[in-house]
């Protein structure tokens, strides 16, 4: 099965039986920002995770088959999505800021996106907005010299 008619069916499942990403990573037992990429297709799950899910959206065997396919992750940049895009504007304004002050504070190095997590959640600013918070986790990987 391919990814995006995988994405499709297991989206329109989800809406159908009004399920939010939150309750699927619950029962998962993985964060809702892990579980909402491998429901996009950008991470795998586990065959008994992937079976959960399934049996949460009564999924069939090849869309839960699908669930636990190695990715290819090669759905980005989208410059059209405004979400996507926003955040390629936050890295375009804030990446050379970022950089310096990573090698001030960790050396020269990079920060890890496989020892990595992220996480995702709606704050109350202070004129009372809803305001989006994403954290970035990784781990620091300094280059070695030779």
């Amino acid at each position: 099965m391919e990814v995006m008619q995988a994405r499709e069916i297991i989206k329109a499942k989800r809406l159908e039986k009004k399920m939010t990403i939150a309750e699927i990573a619950q029962v998962v037992g993985k964060s809702p920002m892990f579980v909402a990429a491998a429901l996009q297709g950008n991470h795998r799950l586990t065959p008994e995770e992937a079976r959960k899910v399934g049996n949460l959206l009564d999924l069939d065997k090849d869309t839960i088959e699908s669930l636990s396919k190695f990715p290819v992750r090669t759905d980005f940049p989208n410059t059209t999505d405004p979400f996507k895009y926003r955040l390629l504007e936050v890295i375009g304004v804030y990446g050379d800021a970022l950089r310096e002050m990573a090698n001030e504070m960790f050396g020269d190095g990079i920060m890890s996106a496989i020892d990595f997590t992220i996480d995702m959640e709606k704050v109350i600013g202070s004129q009372g907005e809803a305001r989006c918070k994403i954290t970035l986790n990784g781990k620091w990987l300094e280059y070695k010299t030779f």
